[in-house]
């Protein structure tokens, strides 16, 4: 049985009772329904968990018969009854029907190399003291889809599911992390390597493991993705390992629902959960006698989706579960959004997935999500153009004007938006302080523009994923509720990425392998869409339906004394983008961000939630309130 989604937190160094139950009660809110502590004289773990499957057992940490191995365990491994075959046939004896107990034995009997043959989602903390001395073990999964941080200080390794964790030892002194800051202002960059915000707060890398064994701190990659183009490009065979990934997903002795946007990816998911609902399949009966959907709205704005939505519950009849997230609320509750997220965010878009897991948490505990559609099979627009000019660089002509000509009502769009952004740009180095440019280096971005699979890799892996997986699993662990993600099953992307291109961008559409796999199943309304949204919010109307807030912010003396920009060059320059006579910028959202991420992190004790913070934000040492509730429904 697969054991649920958790936090973990511990230190390799003396023991340390009170810092060790302080690291793992911040992080209380990754599971709320048990807890528990393990301390030897080299290291200690902890865990905090959110009860899935097994809910009267699975009590963590777990340990081996002999009690020299200890295992702190943050996730879910969905190919685990195969595993616990394959270890029963050379000799292994189980104790427990749970996952995590397969990873220990695994652990056990493959050291190490149990890790690459694991298909899911989990970060880890394993303490061995079985072999000649003892050592530390800390794990992620493929994709760093469960995160995991490290710091040295006050002669320990500290580790946590979140970096609020790390800060409860008070010898850590954070500081904020000057490079990453600029290549988010400049560039947009953000959890795309094992860096982070904190100067000196690093991640342990997706894919990889490390290990802390007389005093040095080793990482090692146990996977890397591997391209080719000569699978299986049948719809068929990418429909039967989607389904596959979805009902993997479905395992829990508690109610299981999905998010759904209106697009491509969340559709689909509800759809083959509608289908294993009514054909009862394994595991299927977690979503109870219909399928819970949840779904942000924003009445009477270009980008609601609701038109989507209701034709995915009617082709379904599932049930519909409708948030309004508010600029007004937003504002409200940006403190502990910022706190939850640990570092800034790309725009104020996770807000609205904060929303969606906010709603679902008073009525299921697990939610699939549509994560990683995008990045594995060129859901965006931009993706095209790499796919012409790797045409272009093949000389393969025709194909590349066939392609152009039948994807020109997306990619005309999208050029003229472009040209209009080149014509009155707002360049932000120049509201940025020399010396902070000085200090700093230029941000260097790899990604390639003319190698589609290779670009879907790189924002697999770093550019583009990453940074969404964190909203996703900071979202929806500050409600308690656990987010899987169907699109990123190991099964599922070593099969795409042996595809050639084709099949994933085929006359003028992307996801064309995909959206050929749903024929039959997915409405056409939804699955010959064009136009993509998501869970966002209306972000530049939000701004200035809450100007008056944001100016104050911009313009406030805590602004104004940031090292990284002159903060009246950037309240002016806000300005004239809000009135229109210069063109909008991420940037402004991006030095706001800082500014609310460095009140809430280092202005006040960033060890502790916020709470909300209404309109006196703009006031480093403003009052603290509780949020209002965003208004929901729900529809049959």
């Amino acid at each position: 049985m697969i054991a649920g989604v958790c936090g973990i937190s511990g230190f390799w160094g003396a023991p340390d009772t009170a810092l060790l139950t302080a690291m793992t009660e911040v992080i209380c809110h990754r599971g709320p329904d048990d807890s528990g502590h393990f301390e030897a004289p080299v290291a200690s773990i902890g865990s905090r968990r959110l009860s899935i499957i097994d809910l009267a057992h699975g009590h963590q940490p777990m340990h081996s018969s002999d009690g020299q191995i200890q295992i702190v365990y943050n996730g879910e491994v969905y190919n685990y009854r195969e595993l616990r075959e394959e270890l029963v046939a050379i000799g292994c004896a189980f104790e427990t029907d749970s996952d995590t107990e397969v990873v220990l034995r695994a652990y056990e009997a493959w050291g190490t190399d149990a890790f690459a043959r694991l298909n899911g989602m989990w970060a880890l903390a394993i303490l061995d003291q079985g072999g000649s001395s003892p050592r530390l073990v800390l794990c992620r999964d493929h994709f760093g889809i469960k995160p995991l941080y490290w710091t040295r200080s006050g002669g320990r390794l500290l580790f946590s599911s979140e970096i609020k964790g790390l800060l409860q030892d008070a010898s850590v002194k954070p500081e904020p992390n000057d490079q990453r800051i600029y290549e988010y202002l400049i560039a947009g960059l953000h959890d795309h390597d094992r860096d982070t915000f904190f100067a000196e707060v690093h991640q342990i890398a997706p894919a990889s493991f490390a290990v802390m064994e007389g005093g040095e701190l080793l990482e090692e990659a146990y996977w890397e993705p591997h391209l080719s183009t000569s699978g299986d490009a049948s719809p068929a065979r990418f429909r039967e390992l989607f389904e596959r990934s979805v009902q993997r997903r479905l395992v829990a002795d508690v109610p299981v629902g999905t998010c759904l946007s209106g697009g491509l990816d969340s559709s689909s998911i509800v759809m083959v959960m509608n289908q294993q609902l009514r054909a009862h399949v394994p595991d299927a009966a977690s979503m109870g006698d219909q399928l819970k959907t949840f779904s942000a709205i924003f009445d009477n704005d270009p980008i609601d989706e609701r038109e989507y939505i209701q034709a995915v519950l009617d082709a379904s009849d599932a049930e519909g579960n409708f948030v309004r997230p508010s600029s007004s609320e937003f504002v409200d509750e940006l403190p502990r959004v910022v706190w939850y997220a640990d570092e800034p965010m790309v725009s104020t878009g996770p807000y609205a997935q904060w929303c969606v897991m906010r709603l679902a948490a008073g009525k299921v505990k697990v939610l699939l999500d549509g994560q990683g559609g995008d990045e594995l099979l060129a859901g965006y627009t931009p993706y095209h153009f790499v796919y012409l000019r790797e045409l272009l660089r093949r000389g393969r002509f025709v194909e590349l004007a066939r392609e152009a000509w039948r994807a020109r009502d997306i990619l005309v769009p999208m050029l003229r938006r472009r040209f209009r952004e080149r014509g009155g740009g707002f360049d932000p180095r120049t509201v940025l302080r020399p010396e902070f440019r000085g200090r700093v280096r230029r941000p260097v971005d790899h990604r390639v523009g003319d190698d589609l699979k290779m670009r879907l890799v790189q924002d697999l892996t770093v550019y583009s994923l990453p940074s969404l997986l964190r909203y996703d699993d900071r979202n929806s662990m500050a409600h308690s509720v656990e987010s899987r993600v169907p699109f990123l099953d190991q099964e599922l992307v070593d099969h795409v990425l042996t595809l050639p291109p084709a099949a994933i961008i085929h006359n003028g559409w992307s996801r064309a392998i995909f959206r050929e796999a749903m024929r039959g199943l997915l409405p056409d309304k939804i699955r010959l869409r064009r136009w993509k949204v998501g869970f966002t919010t209306p972000e530049m109307r939000w701004i200035r339906r809450e100007r008056a807030f944001f100016e104050e912010l911009v313009g406030s003396s805590s602004f104004a004394s940031r090292p990284y920009w002159v903060g009246p060059a950037v309240a002016a320059a806000f300005r004239d983008a809000l009135d229109g006579r210069t063109g909008e910028s991420l940037f402004f959202w991006r030095a706001i961000n800082v500014e609310v991420w460095l009140r809430v992190f280092f202005d006040r004790d960033g060890r502790t939630d916020p709470g909300g913070t209404p309109r006196g934000l703009a006031d480093a040492t403003g009052p603290i309130s509780e949020p209002a509730s965003s208004e929901w429904v729900a529809t049959a």
